[in-house]
């Protein structure tokens, strides 16, 4: 059994991440509740949020978050986040948020996102929890509503010690264009999330490679583990490919916002994310193309030197 939280036990240098996407016709809401523990075994935790172009970080006692290993459902203060949707009820200096999110059926993997990899050493691990699904509800931003009225959300989680020196991650939904006025179920929208990280496993460095496809109700893995060879990593366009399968990433340049990510169990490092951007997916067999679609809430990271 996969488990959602990991960190029972865990006395020093560990960090655990969940990764909340929800996105609208107008609005990006990005939640990310996480717990940390430093060298000494001293725990925090805390909120980052991502939202309409600005980006929180908002710090919690390590005593306010709980988390369940068997379940999605984690407790940061007074906001919730589980399978079925989350609350939040915030009063900082920089903002005030209420409201509450539902979520539709999570559509999981059907295979492990990381493979044999997760069997290795490495200082940060990562699941996807679901690559799409359906959203509804509102939040109060200060005094402005924001309505999430048929959204998509997507949801993975991170743990470890240490994100990796230098990686690329990128997601993207994209409802179906044939049902733009009905409720969309997960088997009939498009995903794709795509990673690749630069790893050292001991004396030997490797760009390994992970990525998912959901499409016509199937999913689609490319992956180091399945042979899958990083062909193309910069500008504006990504490309995997694996026997016949090529997968293709076409990213818009819009700006990024800065994030904090754990660094030997604390959170002293600063990443850049694009939240969102216009984002293209093309995956082929051959000559055939098996999907290609255009999402405007793709989300994307690239933390450069090695890749």
């Amino acid at each position: 059994m996969e488990l959602y939280y990991h960190g029972a036990g865990k006395t020093c240098s560990f960090f655990e991440g969940w990764y909340f996407k929800h996105v609208s016709a107008k609005h990006t809401l990005i939640l990310i509740p996480a717990l940390h523990r430093d060298k000494k075994g001293r725990q925090s935790a805390s909120l980052q949020i991502i939202a309409d172009g600005r980006s929180f970080f908002i710090p919690f006692a390590g005593k306010d978050i709980e988390a369940d290993p068997k379940r999605l459902c984690i407790r940061l203060g007074q906001n919730y986040f589980t399978s079925r949707g989350c609350r939040l009820h915030l009063d900082t200096h920089e903002l005030t948020v209420r409201g509450h999110i539902h979520y539709g059926p999570l559509l999981p993997p059907r295979r492990s996102f990381m493979g044999p990899f997760r069997h290795l050493p490495l200082p940060c691990f990562h699941r996807v929890i679901s690559l799409s699904h359906s959203i509804n509800g509102h939040i109060l931003w200060g005094g402005e509503k924001w309505s999430f009225h048929r959204g998509r959300g997507y949801i993975e989680t991170d743990w470890g010690h240490s994100f990796p020196s230098s990686y690329v991650w990128a997601q993207c939904s994209f409802p179906s264009s044939s049902s733009p006025n009905k409720e969309v179920r997960p088997a009939e929208t498009g995903s794709v999330m795509f990673t690749a990280a630069d790893l050292k496993l001991g004396r030997h460095r490797l760009t390994a490679c992970s990525s998912l496809v959901a499409c016509g109700g199937r999913q689609y893995r490319l992956s180091t583990d399945q042979g899958a060879k990083l062909a193309h990593c910069g500008g504006r366009r990504i490309a995997l490919r694996q026997g016949d399968y090529t997968l293709q990433l076409i990213l818009s340049q819009d700006s990024s916002l800065a994030l904090k990510a754990p660094n030997s169990g604390t959170m002293k490092r600063t990443v850049y994310e694009n939240p969102r951007c216009l984002m293209r997916c093309i995956l082929t067999k051959g000559a055939q193309v098996l999907f290609d679609e255009t999402g405007e809430t793709g989300s994307y990271e690239k933390v450069p030197s090695g890749i």
